[in-house]
């Protein structure tokens, strides 16, 4: 297979039309034909047989990299994206659907459009964060703007949804599973109960303290778990110490995670402090701070304890300086095999990926190995929702909010990393990578100067890895009810409108028909509590269905008529008390105008360099000349990011403070100009780095 460009290339050739000019003859068995990926697998399909299979997950580093520093690189970039497709997703269009149920025109369009901005973010270097600041900084821009125009639609659903129900507290569901919650509203606290997806009164509710009163250490006791809270803020859990925060040295970039040799643990400065308390909720709350030379890291953490399974940490992050990362720390004394949700699916996976290349490669390898490669050992790995470790009869499971990297071992150790600062796109010494990851360019936003609010949570049980009960709690703790308070008159209090065992990918309306996506993560097949109609995406019926396979994703109809579009409920009757809101704070950081002025410097080195280098190519023939000017668009290359890096910092310093993103949308000529002529470089050496690879292995033959 000829692939018809690459991600550097501006006007990729045509492969038919590059060898249709060729002077030279194509051979007569040779047959070239425009194709795709999922033909050309057909194709060979039936041509070949006995072909080997590939078991398990391609994220493997020994070929090229999958840049497992990605996964915590600008952490505040992943809370983002995962906030904006829980709102559209898991509460924007599956309020809707509920809306038009009750009467409010459905806006497939307007989602149609949010989940192409959420796309546009995903691609590439923007999710990674190994992009310049400039473009996270857009990325910023789109998901705040789409946060906040979802909540607004959000809010319109919700008039819809409760306008017939009846004064009062209500509890508004969107997660399938049934569920039980404990919530502070104003001075009482709720014992909320939901059955599916729906809307439900919130009757029970208590009084609730608020204290704030200082305590050396704090013991809670519920139906599931035995907790003591220690001075220094780590959690004992019988044999267990969760939630502490370590400070480790980083001497990684954007690309790769490398950890250093200085370590410290971040613990509470002061007395624990019992901020809200009943007979069955409290938070306690406390401080802890840590000081490395120029580095500053700051958090507050809350702990919810309530009469569930799960243990809630919130982590409110913040922190000055580079070259450092923060982990919270679980030591569940849980063994077992490790496992971590991944999107549709739970997966297992050891506890390191050794099956790596050697530094040194042999020459067939290293004529095309040229990219990023891992070596020794790849530890940090990526997962969405929850890791865990299991045993098979009982599992620790830790989630998360939008965190995406972590670390496990199988005596039950799971580390999550919750920030890693760093300054630079790539460091070229690092001692655990091999080959060209990417431009050398100075971003100090990926400093991470900016609280962040982290949400987490652990379950210590009696439950085994396929049982569907961790998908319940985590459905539970990623997509909680909104909590409103609604005025309408009427006098309904209840409405459930679908309940399944099953998580829920989404909901929607697809050709005036009510669409649900279920999913099943097990290795068992599962069954749905009735009889629907499966389809495919667009809703074109397919079979009836009573049972979901294993690691089965299916689309099935629900059984709801569409009444006509009636009329608005007027003024707004719904005031939301719980619902989302947006965990990341302003950027704090600048770009440092000292190494500004170093990027300079070592411009006018290259630059002299370059001189020198140009001179000895004038007097090579065509031969010789190969190796020396693979060098001349290596210097080349690093002068051009070195002139861009300089050239967007200066501008970063130049623009207003604040959250100003004017100076990002200025069309700018000379910004233009650079970005082009390093691209244009960029593709010059990489063509060069194969050219001097084959060119040696002729001279050798």
């Amino acid at each position: 297979p000829l692939f018809d460009g690459y991600d550097l290339e501006q006007n990729p050739e045509d492969p038919i039309r590059f060898y249709q000019k060729r002077t030279f003859a194509i051979p007569k068995n040779i047959h070239i034909e425009e194709s795709s990926p999922h033909d050309y697998v057909r194709v060979l399909r039936d041509k070949l047989h006995h072909l080997p299979i590939i078991h398990g997950e391609l994220n493997s580093g020994k070929y090229g990299a999958t840049f497992p520093g990605t996964l915590s690189t600008r952490t505040y970039i992943k809370i983002m994206n995962r906030d904006c497709e829980h709102l559209l997703y898991g509460l924007c269009e599956p309020l809707a659907v509920l809306a038009r149920l009750k009467g409010r025109d459905y806006n497939g369009q307007q989602y149609e459009t949010w989940g192409r901005m959420l796309l546009q973010n995903s691609v590439h270097d923007c999710i990674c964060g190994v992009s310049i600041d400039q473009v996270h900084e857009k990325m910023e821009y789109s998901y705040n703007t789409l946060f906040e125009a979802a909540r607004q639609d959000i809010r319109k659903s919700l008039d819809h949804i409760l306008k017939d129900f009846a004064p009062g507290v209500y509890a508004v569901s969107t997660n399938p599973f049934t569920d039980e919650s404990w919530y502070v509203v104003q001075d009482n606290v709720c014992h909320v109960h939901t059955y599916g997806i729906g809307v439900w009164k919130i009757e029970h509710q208590e009084p609730v303290e608020k204290p704030n009163k200082p305590v050396e250490g704090f013991d809670w006791r519920n139906d599931y778990y035995s907790a003591t809270i220690m001075p220094d803020g780590a959690v004992q859990m019988g044999k267990a110490t969760l939630g502490y925060l370590v400070v480790t040295e980083e001497r990684g970039d954007t690309y790769s995670d490398e950890t250093g040799d200085r370590r410290s643990i971040c613990k509470a400065n002061g007395p624990l402090i019992v901020e809200q308390e009943c007979a069955h909720y409290c938070v306690v709350r406390y401080d802890c701070s840590l000081f490395w030379d120029k580095v500053k890291i700051s958090a507050t953490v809350r702990l919810t304890f309530d009469q569930t399974p799960l243990l809630r940490w919130q982590v409110d992050l913040d922190s000055e300086g580079t070259n450092f990362r923060v982990e919270m720390v679980f030591e569940t004394a849980q063994p077992g095999e490790i496992y971590a949700g991944m999107p549709f699916d739970v997966v297992k996976r050891p506890s390191a990926d050794r099956d790596l290349l050697p530094p040194q490669l042999d020459d067939n390898l290293a004529k095309v190995l040229l990219g990023q490669r891992e070596l020794n050992e790849v530890k940090t790995f990526p997962f969405q929702d929850f890791v865990a470790v299991s045993d098979g009869n009982s599992s620790a499971v830790v989630f998360a909010k939008g965190i995406r990297s972590y670390q496990a071992e199988n005596n039950g150790t799971i580390s999550l990393t919750l920030r890693r600062a760093v300054e630079w796109l790539i460091d070229r010494d690092l001692k655990y990578r091999a080959g060209d990851a990417g431009p050398l360019m100075y971003v100090p936003d990926a400093r991470c100067e900016r609280v962040v609010k982290h949400e987490i949570a652990v379950m210590i049980s009696r439950t085994a890895i396929d049982d569907m009960t961790i998908s319940e709690f985590n459905a539970g703790f990623q997509n909680p009810p909104v909590i409103v308070d609604s005025h309408s008159s009427g006098e309904q209090t209840d409405w459930q409108v679908l309940q399944e065992n099953l998580p829920l990918s989404g909901l929607h309306i697809y050709d005036q028909k009510v669409l649900a996506r279920f999913y099943n993560p097990t290795t068992k097949e599962q069954a749905f509590e009735k009889v629907y109609l499966k389809t495919d995406v667009r809703g074109n019926p397919e079979a009836p269905v009573k049972e979901i396979s294993a690691k089965e994703i299916a689309t099935i109809q629900i059984d709801e008529i569409l009444p006509m579009a009636g009329s608005s409920p007027g003024k707004q009757s719904v005031t939301p008390i719980i619902w989302p809101l947006w965990r990341v704070g302003e950027n704090h950081g600048r770009p440092d105008p000292q190494i500004i002025e170093q990027l300079r410097e070592n411009m006018a080195k290259i630059e002299t360099q370059l001189v020198q280098v140009e001179e000895e190519l004038k007097l090579l023939n065509k031969n010789n000349q190969y190796s020396l000017q693979h060098t001349y668009y290596v210097l080349k290359r690093e002068l051009y990011e070195l002139r861009l890096s300089a050239f967007l910092n200066e501008s970063k310093l130049a623009a207003p403070d604040g959250l100003s993103y004017e100076y990002l949308y200025t069309p700018d000529l000379e910004l233009a100009r650079l970005g082009l002529e390093l691209n244009e470089l960029r593709i010059k050496r990489r063509i060069y780095d194969y050219v001097v690879e084959a060119w040696t292995g002729h001279e050798m033959g």
